[in-house]
């Protein structure tokens, strides 16, 4: 008898214990929090990569949420060194986010123009976009539309993700990512066109069955002499091009291709692979240079405009992925813009957007 009341009394607590650690359970997880993606990602002082780094944290990584950045681009986080900001794009939502409260409207608010009847336009679905300068997130802020703008379209970028408006601060650059797309744009030009002088060819040779090849998912695409963006183009193919692969450059970004006019390499970033490029020849890596006390930039955004020169005037020279690393040569005289070198030759790019390392008394002032 008093081994069955045992049993009864045990069982009691087992049902206290699971109905009073349930709602516990159930609110940790409906408890507004991120999953960090990546397989390092930077948590900052503030919601930008213009603010410095307070901790580094690696994939898997469970991060509360606190806050949201006005343009819900950045999320603020509780981490162990500290409250911190860390970009949407690197980490995955759980949880009620109802609650959590957003940071401060921006101030330079805009608006978009009056949109003729019928002409293609774009509508605004986040809660805040910023139209930029230019088509790419290296660009200067011009304002800062709120969700249901309406935006009268007058060019495309030749990448198909940047569109040209009208605003009420004046023509500007912004992400179709965060729009919906209204009207038919079969019209609409496209800038950074092949010129007259480049020859765009179609079609390439026929890839094999079986054979390792790359499909080009970008409007156009240069084939170079070499891998780099400093090598001469031979021809400029258009999206949806197979080409047949034939080797891999050392810093796997460049693959050379067969083409009509012979070999030629390709940038990656703008194609889709198919096949096992297991048996696929690679170059061997050079001795790693940028490491030490050498003056370096790592990009941390997801893609900089290196330039021709040390301001958003200059015209751009190629743009770069988040974590590429370049030599740093010079530093402007206003302390903003890096002179660096890579595969594309020598550019400016705007340090705000970049972690230094190494020695920065090595740099010298550049005029």
């Amino acid at each position: 008898m008093r081994t069955t009341n045992k049993r009864i009394l045990l069982i009691i607590v087992l049902v206290v214990v699971m109905v009073a650690f349930q709602p516990v359970a159930l609110a940790q997880a409906a408890s507004p929090h991120v999953v960090v993606n990546a397989y390092r990602l930077n948590v900052r002082s503030g919601p930008g990569v213009g603010h410095s780094i307070i901790t580094t944290l690696p994939g898997g990584t469970v991060l509360p949420v606190t806050m949201l950045s006005y343009d819900r681009d950045w999320y603020e986080v509780v981490t162990v060194a500290g409250t911190g900001w860390v970009h949407r794009k690197y980490a995955v939502d759980r949880g009620d986010w109802s609650g959590v409260p957003w940071a401060g409207t921006p101030s330079n608010l805009g608006s978009g123009l009056a949109i003729p009847a019928g002409a293609p336009h774009l509508v605004v679905n986040t809660s805040y976009l910023n139209a930029r300068s230019g088509p790419g997130i290296g660009y200067d802020v011009i304002t800062v539309l709120p969700g249901g703008t309406k935006l009268l379209v007058t060019a495309i970028d030749r990448d198909g993700k940047w569109y040209q408006v009208e605003t009420s601060a004046g023509t500007g650059w912004v992400n179709s990512s965060y729009t919906a797309i209204r009207g038919n744009f079969t019209n609409i030009p496209r800038t950074g066109m092949p010129g007259a002088s480049v020859p765009i060819t179609s079609p390439q040779p026929t890839v094999p069955a079986g054979t390792p090849h790359l499909v080009v998912n970008t409007a156009f695409l240069n084939v170079r002499s070499g891998p780099g963006v400093g090598h001469a183009i031979i021809m400029t193919v258009r999206g949806g091009t197979v080409l047949a692969v034939l080797s891999i450059a050392a810093d796997g970004k460049w693959y050379q291709v067969n083409t009509s006019a012979g070999s030629g390499w390709v940038n990656s970033n703008y194609t889709v692979g198919r096949g096992n490029f297991s048996g696929i020849p690679r170059a061997t890596a050079p001795a790693d240079a940028l490491s030490g006390s050498t003056p370096r930039a790592v990009i941390g955004t997801g893609r900089l405009n290196i330039r021709t020169g040390p301001g958003i005037g200059h015209s751009v020279i190629t743009d770069v992925p988040w974590r590429t690393t370049l030599a740093v040569k010079g530093v402007s005289a206003d302390g903003k813009w890096f002179l660096v070198e890579g595969s594309f030759g020598s550019g400016w790019l705007r340090n705000r957007y970049v972690v230094f390392r190494g020695d920065y008394s090595q740099v010298p002032v550049v005029s």
